[in-house]
């Protein structure tokens, strides 16, 4: 595996597993909830429910009349178990159970491989949904190094997919995701302002859409309004192509951002009373336009797609 890879796969794992698989924590009332809301979002975990958690990704950018593609496509699958302790906490313990990985068609990993070496993550979260501890994530660093045999690769990987890296990373996406919900109203036309940023993409504002059942229960659908930092997405893709653009004889530093336009849609379901989730897609579709010294121009398209999906066992 060449070391770009590698990079590309050390940073999809991450932002993956930083997808905690909650949408809400308990929390104090938005200023901006409307007085005459009656429903809020609670945070009340089901005791002794255990579920799966899938989610795919795809990352890729193209250069229009070119044959140059990164495109990075995955699939995870975790067995999550929620839990009680003695002392009121609630444990989500993750157990990775599938990692499937294709870099530019390329199958890497098919997914099952890493399943025998039951590798878990435990969140701890207090009785008003905040994170308390992460633990296990050495095991997730073991378990992702012994899938490759290259030792260059094999250190590669457990510097990017350090227990430290992975534990901060998702206590603090963990903590932004919570915090957008529960507290807030669950009436359909609701809205409030949205705390939650991704890189470029600064969140504006949550609305709930709209209601509908969800295996056999009742949840609502979210969707989130961003402000888009163009600038920055363009950057990011810049140093994405500087490869290519070294090969086609061009210094990357030398080539700017003329016009970029990048579209967001994010949505999810969730349920008001507990609040599991139950699906949720982050979809990001934009093109660019690069100019070199010489008024020379490069358009490049960029299309990621992150969908996640909670299977629960059916009410009782």
């Amino acid at each position: 595996m060449r070391k770009t890879s590698i990079q590309r796969y050390a940073g999809l794992f991450l932002v993956l597993s930083a997808l905690s698989g909650a949408a809400c924590k308990s929390g104090q009332t938005s200023a901006n909830a409307p007085s005459t809301s009656l429903k809020k979002f609670v945070f009340a975990p089901r005791v002794g429910l255990t579920f799966q958690h899938e989610m795919k990704n795809l990352d890729e950018i193209a250069v229009t009349g070119s044959s140059f593609r990164d495109s990075v496509e995955s699939r995870v699958l975790w067995e999550v178990k929620v839990k009680e302790d003695s002392s009121g906490k609630y444990n989500y313990v993750r157990r990775l159970v599938e990692f499937g990985l294709k870099v530019n068609g390329a199958e890497l990993l098919k997914g099952k491989e890493v399943e025998p070496r039951r590798a878990e993550i435990v969140q701890v979260m207090s009785k008003d949904g905040h994170v308390i501890d992460v633990s296990g994530t050495a095991q997730i660093t073991e378990a992702l190094a012994a899938l490759v045999a290259d030792p260059t690769a094999k250190a590669r990987i457990k510097e990017m997919f350090s227990p430290e890296n992975i534990r901060e990373l998702l206590r603090a996406r963990a903590v932004d995701a919570f915090d957008e919900v529960v507290g807030k109203p669950a009436d359909v036309g609701s809205s409030w302002s949205a705390k939650e940023n991704y890189g470029p993409l600064k969140g504006k504002m949550v609305f709930v859409d709209s209601a509908l059942g969800c295996g056999g229960r009742s949840c609502v659908k979210l969707k989130r309004a961003f402000d888009v930092d163009q600038q920055k997405v363009g950057e990011a893709v810049r140093q994405r192509m500087a490869g290519f653009l070294k090969e086609s004889g061009a210094d990357p530093a030398a080539v700017k951002l003329v016009d970029s336009n990048l579209k967001v849609e994010d949505t999810f379901v969730v349920e008001q009373d507990t609040c599991h989730f139950h699906d949720s897609s982050l979809v990001q579709e934009g093109q660019f336009v690069f100019e070199g010294p010489q008024k020379n121009r490069v358009a490049v398209t960029l299309t990621s797609k992150q969908t996640s999906h909670a299977e629960y066992p059916p009410p009782n």
